[in-house]
């Protein structure tokens, strides 16, 4: 999370440190203002102070080229002069409100564009990758080639510098609303999860995780899949999860008998659905409010039961392998006991528990992740676990942290300011809309295919963002659906590419933890997180799912869900409990009937209950009837001797 923050010269990490420290101090002034001044600080130069705060530190902690451990003169240069723009159109913020300086009217406002929307390009591609980099210039720069494209995909003629402009200095650009949604929501939950992460409660988790789990068979992969939930949730970057967490996982789940494949698999997903796992989740989610007008706890809720869901299959995958192989948990003698893990980790439980509450129950979205901080540091000094080593830790992860997500957020505004600029976003939301008229399912696998592909452009944030103002309204409008659940369902189709081949980023990176073949510990990942690939289509169609309904539809299709991913990773893996090892032409058998069953459809759960019964009491009896036949043949070798 440090980058490459240990190998800067000391006045560098004093840049580092310092901008932190002045970041924190800026976020709490505009959100909670002061009785000394009395003023509010304007909102535009609010987010300009941010950038020229945190998007400089994106040159000197990631290298522009792999294995650079020093920053070289052009990472200070790209820094220095980010801070000084920054700066500067946070000082022309009131004038930027009164006249917008949308078309320049300054030669200088134009090469400031032109050197922020490099330095912006350049951010996404040390942190979001080549790919992510191309695919924000070539949309930013939609509206230049857009009068030579046909049909819906036409634009009006505008001059370079209006499209820069636009680009740049507009609300709808660069501090359009993923830099709004940053600057007043996220920052304090990644302030927060630095400050959680810095002062040991990835490591807390850990240990509960293993004083839980541990024993069970298959603990290690158990506790890989608890822990990586809960860190992923405090991280929010699937990445860092896979490192953070599989660097200690992997291996332990290598030595009690789990496949390398496997093992780097089951890490990778558990580290992928972590980003939208409550309480925290992940940037999406903020977005995902502001975008549709919503209490950020109510995207919480929402997503709960599709989080536990798809645990709940990770947990059965392991279980049953383990079952299958044998394997059994780790010794209790190299476990932390679960009284001292527990007394350890309460003050960081304590603080999650209030920040739901606050989340919840409260709705301090914006100030919920203060309040916590502001909790959890006594709590750690009454344990005698505050230092200034975990404060400068804090910090420096903070100032990694906001940087990194500025890299990735400020792209997307520039995203969109080209698609909002050319009108094209509207025009393509009625396009699909004409289509679904003739065929709703073609609109949602154009909408599947759409958001796996931007996933593996780098981001999730970015295609979430373009189809929740393109494919989104369409949904909507076509299916009736619940806008909730179909921003999810675009969410959870845009991280998917993390586990899927060729990109899975995630599995790929587990690999090479595991030492596995980095294609074979992707197809693992797709067979172990199946049941993701199908979730967003049972609560997309029925909205209990995401909490929306009366308590008895919630807990009857709640538990058709669970009971049909549950055979459904009976037939994956081939074994079952209290069947035993299945019979080959009996594994599709429970993988289709066990969707069928989940699908949200009575008439589906009807036709799939009734076999899937039927198999399993077959099964049930053959293996009672062979159990006899042993005990008699074990009973007349007795008499026999």
């Amino acid at each position: 999370m440090e980058g490459r923050f240990p190998h800067l010269p000391a006045w560098a990490r004093a840049w580092v440190l310092l901008s932190a420290a002045l970041g924190i101090g800026l976020v709490l002034y505009y959100l909670f203002g002061t009785p000394f001044t009395g003023k509010a600080l304007l909102d535009f130069s609010y987010y300009w102070l941010l950038v020229a705060l945190f998007l400089p530190l994106t040159f000197l902690l990631f290298p522009g080229q792999g294995g650079e451990a020093r920053p070289r003169w052009y990472d200070y240069a790209l820094g220095l002069g980010t801070l000084g723009a920054g700066v500067l159109l946070a000082w022309h913020g009131p004038s930027m409100v009164l006249r917008p300086w949308t078309t320049p009217e300054a030669p200088w406002q134009v090469v400031l564009a032109l050197f922020l929307l490099l330095a912006v390009l350049e951010g996404a591609r040390r942190v979001g990758g080549l790919g992510f980099s191309l695919v924000a210039f070539l949309l930013a720069a939609y509206p230049l080639v857009a009068p030579h494209m046909p049909g819906l995909l036409w634009g009006p003629p505008l001059p370079w510098t209006e499209v820069l402009g636009y680009a740049i200095y507009s609300t709808q650009g660069l501090l359009g609303l993923p830099m709004r949604t940053v600057g007043e929501l996220l920052v304090g939950f990644l302030i927060l999860a630095a400050f959680l992460v810095a002062t040991g409660a990835g490591e807390v988790f850990l240990r509960v995780a293993s004083a839980l789990f541990g024993w069970t068979r298959g603990g290690a992969a158990k506790v890989s899949v608890v822990a990586s939930a809960f860190f992923g949730s405090l991280s929010g970057s699937i990445l860092s999860n896979v490192v953070s967490t599989g660097s200690f996982t992997i291996p332990t789940m290598i030595r009690s008998g789990f496949a390398r494949a496997y093992a780097a698999g089951v890490e990778a997903c558990a580290s992928t659905g972590g980003v939208l796992m409550p309480p925290v989740m992940g940037a999406v989610a903020f977005v995902m409010a502001s975008l549709l007008g919503v209490p950020y706890g109510q995207v919480v809720a929402a997503a709960v039961i599709p989080s536990f869901l798809y645990y709940l299959s990770l947990f059965a995958h392991v279980d049953l392998y383990a079952a299958k192989h044998g394997l059994r948990g780790l010794p209790r003698a190299e476990l932390p006991p679960l009284a001292r893990s527990l007394k350890e980790g309460l003050p960081f439980l304590l603080v999650l528990g209030f920040l739901v509450f606050a989340l919840l129950y409260l709705r301090l979205e914006r100030l919920a992740p203060f309040y916590a901080l502001a909790a959890l540091l006594p709590l750690l000094f009454l344990q005698g676990k505050l230092s200034w080593v975990n404060l400068y830790r804090g910090l420096v992860a903070s100032a990694s942290l906001v940087s990194q997500t500025l890299a990735l957020i400020l792209p997307v505004g520039l995203i969109l300011a080209g698609l909002v600029g050319t009108g094209v976003a509207p025009a393509l939301t009625g396009a699909l809309v004409q289509m679904g008229q003739a065929n709703l399912f073609l609109v949602l696998l154009v909408g599947v295919a759409i958001a796996f592909l931007l996933g593996m452009a780098g981001v999730m944030v970015a295609a979430y963002i373009l189809l929740a103002v393109t494919l989104a309204p369409a949904l909507v409008r076509l299916g009736e659906f619940v806008p909730l659940a179909v921003h999810l369902f675009i969410a959870y189709w845009s991280m998917l590419s993390a586990i899927t081949p060729p990109v899975a980023v995630a599995a790929f990176l587990a690999a090479r933890l595991a030492g596995a073949h980095p294609m074979a510990a992707g197809l693992e990942a797709v067979k172990l997180g199946l049941a993701i690939y199908f979730l967003p289509f049972f609560f997309l169609f029925e909205p209990s799912l995401v909490l929306h309904g009366d308590v008895p539809s919630i807990l009857y299709h709640f538990a058709l869900a669970a009971l049909g991913i549950l055979l459904l990773v009976g037939g994956l893996e081939g074994h079952l409990w209290g069947l035993g090892p299945l019979p080959l032409w009996t594994r599709p058998l429970y993988v289709v009937g066990g969707i069928l069953l989940a699908v949200p459809e009575t008439l589906t759960s009807l036709l799939a209950l009734p076999a899937l019964l039927a198999a399993s009491l077959w099964l049930w009896s053959r293996r009672r009837v062979a159990a006899r036949k042993r005990a008699s043949l074990g009973g007349s070798g007795e008499r026999k001797r």
